[in-house]
């Protein structure tokens, strides 16, 4: 069952991911920040969480984010029930004072900010994001799986 929703996340992503040379080019001019490595951070992987939204008729919205961080760049891919998909794609990935902040490196405007669109922690031994959902769940601090691939 697991290796199922694995792989339907995985063509999920496959199907919808979009490469943009100009999303290569941000960088920050925060000197208080600086990029992760990607050898010795606990945040390179893949990461994944489910908040629910507004209550329809016909059940209740939710959104899956599902983050694959490598070195300083993540991309975002997102599944939804009743809920807009907006803000997938690739993000540059900075970490400042032990948070990584994700900031939106594509091309739509409605999701371009000079504030990271997401943050991630890592506290007794576990992940958590900020930035996740609508106006309910937005500054809360909400459970970051990360994914663990079975090797056969």
């Amino acid at each position: 069952m697991k290796l199922n929703i694995l792989i339907a996340l995985l063509f999920l992503f496959l199907a919808s991911c979009k490469t943009h040379d100009e999303n290569k080019k941000y960088t920050s001019n925060d000197s208080s920040t600086e990029s992760i490595k990607p050898s010795d951070s606990k945040f390179q992987g893949e990461f994944s969480s489910t908040v629910e939204t507004d209550e329809t008729t016909s059940g209740t919205g939710s959104i899956t984010y599902h983050f694959i961080i490598k070195n300083d760049t993540a991309v975002l891919t997102t599944t939804t029930y009743h809920e807009p998909i907006r803000c997938n794609g690739n993000y540059k990935a900075v970490e400042n004072n032990g948070i990584l902040e994700l900031f939106y490196a594509g091309n739509e405007e409605s999701c371009q900010s000079k504030t990271a669109k997401f943050k991630i922690k890592h506290e007794n031994n576990k992940y958590y994001i900020q930035g996740l959902g609508g106006e309910a769940t937005f500054n809360e601090w909400i459970e970051l799986l990360k994914v663990k691939i079975e090797k056969k």
